[in-house]
């Protein structure tokens, strides 16, 4: 896969607005819609703090448990505690897909079948990652037309974007 590196953090503290303006660049605007899918635990821990600095965006913003879009709920921010799954919510239609890289664990076909469900016919799909390349090296590149990828790390976090080159 070729990726073209967007922006490279020095350390953790630029993951957040890194993080916001890859979202920015895709062109969702306000009550659009966003939904990460991970896998319980870790990726719903990323998903909860990467969506803390997209709070202020109006978005609606959801997350799916192990690409099921049956199982979405909505993330909504709870003072005093930060960012929570506070309901089940209705399938719908996203105009960016954060797919994390904890899906790597469950059957791909299950992914596949979420991004022709959820994903919006001009919508983007990012890559989050906390091991660089993992998504090239289970072959998801020749099969998910990833627009961007954020891989996260504690020294320099990095963007790119791939395919068809969002912003």
């Amino acid at each position: 896969m070729d990726k073209k590196v967007v922006s490279r953090g020095k350390d953790y503290t630029f993951m957040l607005p890194m993080f916001k303006e890859l979202v920015l660049q895709t062109g969702i605007k306000a009550g659009g819609n966003l939904i990460f899918a991970g896998c319980p635990g870790p990726c719903y821990s990323f998903a909860t703090y990467f969506s803390f600095g997209l709070r202020d965006l109006n978005l609606n913003l959801y997350y799916a448990p192990e690409s099921d879009i049956n199982h979405l709920h909505r993330l909504e921010y709870l003072e005093n505690v930060g960012m929570v799954a506070t309901r089940k919510a209705a399938p719908v239609r996203a105009k960016v897909i954060v797919l994390m890289s904890g899906l790597c664990r469950i059957p791909f076909e299950q992914t596949k079948k979420f991004v022709s469900e959820a994903l919006a016919s001009d919508g983007i799909i990012i890559g989050e990652s906390v091991a660089p390349g993992i998504f090239e090296a289970q072959g998801w590149d020749k099969e998910i037309p990833f627009d961007a990828l954020f891989e996260f790390s504690i020294k320099s976090p990095t963007s790119y974007k791939v395919g068809k080159q969002i912003g």
